[in-house]
């Protein structure tokens, strides 16, 4: 597809250099660092080479396209379009360090305007034709002046538009070329694109059955995409955050290497995340999830994940290929059975996890004990029931580990008990006297 201005002005810069195409050899490089610079490929004496015709936006769509033109009718005449540059810049002549462009090669005729270029002929083509027309005959010489080209350029010319049917030649020598009359040569070409845009169509049907044969094979290619840039994941999940609209789901767990800004849930938008122990270990996790959920999200932790993962209306799923980093790769999951399986497994391990509710007031909800316990030995109940450990707690509660041992024993003693099994389950039931707590949405 053509390139245009807007395309290349919008184009982003990307870990690797990228090209986009125009045609004819045409192409723009988009290096890493955001340059945008204009080369041709083409093949000389049976070797690929590329040639540099400036950069973007000083030299714009039109000029490029002029500057290839100008580089092919090189190579049509035997002329190396490099190796001229290099003579040309040896020589010193001012002016032709660049490739020239068509405008630079041949003037175009006062008389005429471009109109034949959705038949195919190109611009120096149209222009010959046009030269042929307004002087009834004309010889290679003649075209050659007129245009400002050495004489085999012309005769180039002459042999393309004869090919259209817009000119025929006499027999004599040197020939002259007599321009087929418009309301005849044009028609013909017209007739002849329609023809093959009728058989094109003919074609439609038949292309169909056969992408109906792979269509399962080209479903299972789309249904995931490897994401292993750190930057475009960065961008993917952003994405995923922005696009929800009615549901977000997810595993969280350590390292978090895209730290998630606390916003609102939206009116209408369910939040649900269940977190590891090895998240909870992170400095200040638990502050994280406790704002959270003052912003709506449902949060529930279990001892161990898998993997992390996120999913979005249960439509587009975001896991990491490897379970101790999500930073480097990544796998985009699109509506499949393998969406449907992240799905439920979400499903069963949050039936399963530990529910960690808040107040409004911000600290963990717990009912208190019926016998006497200590302002801190009760702080250790939420902590206890949400799973954390010994390292966890001590942290969350700023304390050391021989304070927390005598907190822990002091529990022990006051449910009559010896095991830390058993303080859990005991601490569970006195957070949630009246039973597992529903999920609030």
């Amino acid at each position: 597809m053509p390139l245009t201005h807007a395309a290349i002005r919008m184009a982003k810069a990307a870990e690797k250099p990228q090209r986009l195409y125009d045609g004819g050899g045409l192409y723009v490089e988009v290096s890493p660092a955001g340059s945008k610079l204009w080369r041709l490929k083409y093949r000389y004496g049976g070797k690929e080479k590329r040639l540099s015709l400036g950069t973007f936006p000083e030299i714009g769509v039109k000029e490029a396209r002029g500057k290839r033109d100008a580089a092919r009718l090189m190579l049509a005449e035997g002329v190396d379009p490099g190796e001229h540059r290099k003579v040309a810049k040896g020589a010193g002549a001012k002016g032709m360090a660049e490739v020239p462009t068509q405008e630079q090669i041949a003037l175009p005729s006062p008389t005429w305007t471009r109109s034949l270029e959705a038949l195919g002929v190109s611009e120096l083509e149209e222009r010959a034709y046009g030269i042929v027309l307004e002087q009834h005959t004309a010889t290679m010489e003649d075209v050659a002046a007129a245009l400002g080209l050495p004489p085999n350029k012309a005769q180039w010319l002459l042999d393309a538009i004869e090919s259209y049917g817009l000119a025929s030649h006499s027999p004599e020598r040197p020939p002259r070329y007599i321009a087929v009359p418009p309301e005849v040569a044009v028609e013909a070409l017209i007739n002849q694109r329609q023809s093959g845009l009728e058989k094109a169509r003919l074609a439609i049907p038949k292309l169909k059955s056969r992408a109906k044969l792979n269509v399962d094979a080209e479903e299972r290619e789309q249904v995931v995409e490897v994401i292993n840039s750190g930057a475009v994941l960065a961008q993917v999940v952003d994405r995923l955050f922005k696009a929800v609209k009615h549901e977000i789901i997810g595993f969280q767990r350590a390292p978090l290497y895209f730290p998630r800004d606390s916003e609102p849930v939206l009116p209408g938008t369910q939040a649900k995340v269940v977190s590891d122990a090895s998240f909870l270990e992170i400095p200040g996790a638990i502050e994280s999830l406790r704002h959270s959920i003052e912003m709506g999200e449902e949060a529930r932790t279990c001892a161990v994940l898998p993997f992390k993962m996120l999913v979005v209306d249960r439509r587009l799923g975001l896991i990491n290929l490897h379970s101790d980093n999500m930073g480097g790769a990544a796998l985009l999951v699109r509506p499949s059975a393998l969406l449907d399986a992240m799905c439920m497994l979400f499903d069963l391990v949050w039936e399963r996890a530990t529910p960690f509710v808040t107040e409004t007031s911000g600290t963990l909800e717990v009912s208190h004990p019926s016998s006497r316990l200590t302002k801190a030995a009760e702080q250790l109940i939420p902590l206890l029931a949400a799973g954390l450990n010994d390292k966890a707690i001590a942290a969350e509660m700023n304390i050391s580990a021989m304070t927390l041992n005598r907190r822990v024993g002091e529990l022990l003693k006051h449910y009559g008990i010896r095991t830390r099994f058993q303080l859990g389950w005991h601490a569970a039931m006195d957070m949630y006297p009246t039973g597992r707590p529903q999920a609030q949405v």
